[in-house]
């Protein structure tokens, strides 16, 4: 069975992905330097669940390139998944420090794992994870974006293909938009082979993971949750029509898997991570229908469309064999589960503190 190497193996997706993969046999390697509890611990939270660290965990920073090198170097995975960076959009627009840790973790980061793999061993296959905010809701409002990502032009007699034009929202998103560029750039001249996820926000629970209820980390789905059991009402940013793709973490952990299994292909392809599509507001009434919860329209702090749809074509996992799990058939069970450890929640975390603008 294949060889697998997490970076970020303690963040909310790593954690889970190593046991996922195995409970399937798959021998899992995982490195993390601590930040994303350190970053919860600073804005006063915690993940309201226990965590635990696994056994074959390393303590290594991805900035510092030569332990990473040689790290990779020791194992010789056949796929990397790269998860090892700072998640929160709102966090990097916190401040002047906040901003610049993220561009510097995320960008250094993946160039330093580019760069690793160029010299170890440019056979193994990267599974970066991106985010689908690099499309925002001005440029492609009312607009499928293709899986592809990619448009066809003619340059110097030659077929090329480029990335779709992109902005971001976000500190945050624009280092994962530098990513992608990135990583489409070293599979061009290098020929590494890269799979770069869109990934929608990701929602529920699995043992031994974290969950975080807060403004910076607690994805909105996982704050509602929150928000319903402390009997709080659902805070909508603004008008609430701002549409989002979605993914439960367990079919997180399945296209993971499914996209490293499926690798028979060169250069730098993009997939689409999500199993369904919805506005904020169609989202809280998901929770209303359960809990019948209050809901509650605030200023929004971000600086974004209120009001606009956007889709994702979304096939290629679906073709590999991703088995969907729907919202409204996995939300019940996890609502019980955030009951479970409501006395952990700390409410005062819910409302936002950053000014985008």
């Amino acid at each position: 069975m294949a060889k697998i190497i997490i970076l970020g193996s303690d963040g909310y997706i790593g954690r889970a992905l190593i046991d996922y993969l195995e409970e399937r046999g798959y021998e899992v390697f995982g490195c993390d330097n601590g930040m994303r509890d350190d970053l919860v611990s600073r804005i006063g939270g915690k993940s309201i669940t226990p965590v635990s660290r696994h056994e074959k965990t390393e303590d290594l920073d991805i900035t510092n390139y030569y332990q990473l090198k040689k790290f990779i170097e020791n194992i010789n995975p056949d796929a990397i998944v790269h998860l090892a960076e700072q998640p929160s959009a709102p966090f990097s627009m916190r401040n002047a420090q906040s901003a610049a840790m993220t561009q510097q973790n995320n960008i250094v980061g993946t160039l330093n794992v580019l760069w690793a793999i160029r010299e170890v061993n440019p056979k193994i296959h990267l599974v970066k994870l991106g985010t689908a905010g690099e499309y925002p809701d001005w440029l492609y409002q009312n607009k499928k974006v293709p899986e592809s990502a990619r448009i066809k032009v003619k340059h110097q007699n030659k077929d090329w293909e480029i990335p779709l034009p992109r902005y971001a929202g976000s500190w945050y998103h624009f280092s994962k938009l530098h990513d992608s560029y990135n990583c489409d750039y070293a599979s061009r001249i290098w020929g590494l082979k890269i799979t770069d996820i869109n990934q929608s926000p990701v929602w529920g629970w699995r043992e031994g993971t974290r969950l975080d209820i807060d403004e910076y980390f607690g994805t909105v789905v996982n704050r509602f949750a929150a928000q319903a059991v402390s009997d709080q009402p659902l805070t909508i940013y603004g008008k609430g029509g701002q549409t989002r793709g979605f993914i439960h973490i367990e079919n997180s952990l399945e296209a993971i898997r499914l996209i490293i299994e499926h690798d028979t292909f060169k250069g730098y392809r993009i997939i689409n991570q999500m199993t369904e599509v919805m506005s904020i507001n169609e989202l809280a009434m998901q929770f209303k229908r359960i809990m019948n919860c209050k809901i509650q329209h605030i200023e929004n702090p971000r600086a974004e469309m209120e009001q606009h749809k956007i889709d994702y074509e979304h096939k290629k996992l679906e073709d590999f064999g991703l088995k969907v799990i729907k919202m409204k058939d996995k939300l019940p069970e996890f609502i019980k589960v955030v009951e479970r450890y409501k006395d952990n929640i700390k409410t005062e975390l819910f409302a936002p503190k950053t000014k985008w603008k």
